[in-house]
């Protein structure tokens, strides 16, 4: 009777515990992945580039142009009301590009350049082809370049002055606090992590 119970040898009980110790590491592994942290490697991240973000953050030229025609059929102060929105995206559009987050440096600079430059012409462009429109339907003469056209744009000009100013300045404050926010938000993850 002795001979039907044996006792487990050395090598056959480091075997056992080490079949139990990759079971219990395969239970751990699949607990891990369903509640997401399986993870043996972090996900890389999308790679820097100044020079996509600076391409991407061009777009925000036809962007601007768009909102600014299609606002602009109805009157120049909604055109120019639009063109705050152009330094959103120029932000947004170079943080995407880029990779990052345009907190300081150049890729503030160049977000910030762009949204300005874009706003800038857009609001240079939204007056004339606003007053342009007015004076095609009221049947003026001839193209956005005739003197017929030029003549009338600076009578224009120079009756509602307050018309080009004020809302220049209104949205000179609300790119401001655009500018501000996207710079306050995209600082946000590095203040908390310090």
């Amino acid at each position: 009777m002795s001979g039907m119970f044996t006792n487990p040898s050395p090598g056959s009980y480091a075997t056992a515990q080490g079949r139990m110790y990759e079971v219990e590491a395969a239970i751990a592994s699949v607990r891990n992945a369903e509640d997401g942290g399986g993870q043996i490697l972090p996900r890389p991240d999308k790679p820097y580039s100044f020079a996509r973000g600076i391409l991407f953050g061009l777009l925000t030229a036809p962007i601007a142009a768009a909102f600014v025609a299609v606002f602009g059929l109805n009157s120049p102060v909604a055109a120019v009301a639009t063109t705050p929105i152009a330094m959103v995206v120029a932000f947004g559009l170079v943080a995407h590009g880029s990779g990052r987050s345009p907190v300081a440096g150049r890729d503030f600079g160049a977000a910030l350049g762009i949204g300005t430059i874009t706003m800038i012409i857009a609001v240079s462009i939204s007056y004339p082809y606003s007053v342009f429109l007015s004076y095609f339907y009221d049947d003026g003469v001839g193209g956005i370049l005739s003197e017929g056209f030029a003549t009338h744009l600076s009578t224009w000009i120079s009756a509602n002055p307050g018309q080009i100013f004020i809302p220049i300045a209104l949205v000179t404050v609300v790119a401001a606090i655009a500018v501000l926010r996207k710079a306050r938000a995209a600082r946000a993850p590095i203040i908390a992590a310090g």
